[in-house]
């Protein structure tokens, strides 16, 4: 089968061919789409860099992309795939993060390892390579990215853990 239009959809849905493709594996391939989500319904694949993700400060389109996908993935009776905030909001098993340039991209695979390498590490220890490191400016985040929150945030409670949690599958090998 061959779709070589999707003229049928929205003008928003042909703008996002992530999920035009998506659509057209349900209705017209009719493949049944995975939940990706781990056990603890947190997320393994982000639309966003660690800061916007564990914040939860995303989009309006992306809120909403997650309220319907009880009619996309079947009925979820915890959390109608709401987004979680905080340190649920990622999986240990986190696979990507998404709108993340290059110098955010760099320094946060430096942090991981980092993490990963020195586990006794403090949580204040952590918080500081985090500071020092992380990009401030739009040439370092990008378009898309948040930087970090004020020291006295209490987001860094949420970053920390996130970090801490999937540094764990964070490799020596480089992909």
């Amino acid at each position: 089968i061959f779709i070589t239009s999707a003229a049928g959809s929205s003008k928003w849905l042909q703008g996002n061919p992530g999920l035009l493709t998506a659509k057209c594996f349900d209705e017209a391939l009719h493949i049944q789409l995975h939940d990706t989500r781990d056990e603890n319904q947190s997320h393994k694949f982000h639309a966003y860099g660690l800061v916007r993700t564990v914040t939860g400060k995303v989009d309006d389109w992306y809120i909403n992309k997650h309220a319907e996908l009880d009619f996309v993935l079947g009925v979820d009776s915890l959390s109608h795939h709401k987004l979680k905030k905080g340190a649920m909001c990622c999986s240990p098993s986190t696979i990507s993060f998404h709108y993340v340039e290059a110098g955010e991209s760099l320094v946060f695979w430096d942090v991981l390892k980092h993490s990963r390498e020195s586990p006794s590490m403090s949580e204040s220890e952590l918080k500081d390579l985090m500071m020092k490191t992380w990009p401030r400016d739009r040439e370092g985040l990008g378009g898309y990215a948040h930087g970090l929150p004020s020291p006295l945030s209490l987001d860094w409670i949420g970053l920390i853990q996130v970090v801490k949690k999937i540094s764990d599958g964070v490799g020596s090998a480089m992909c």
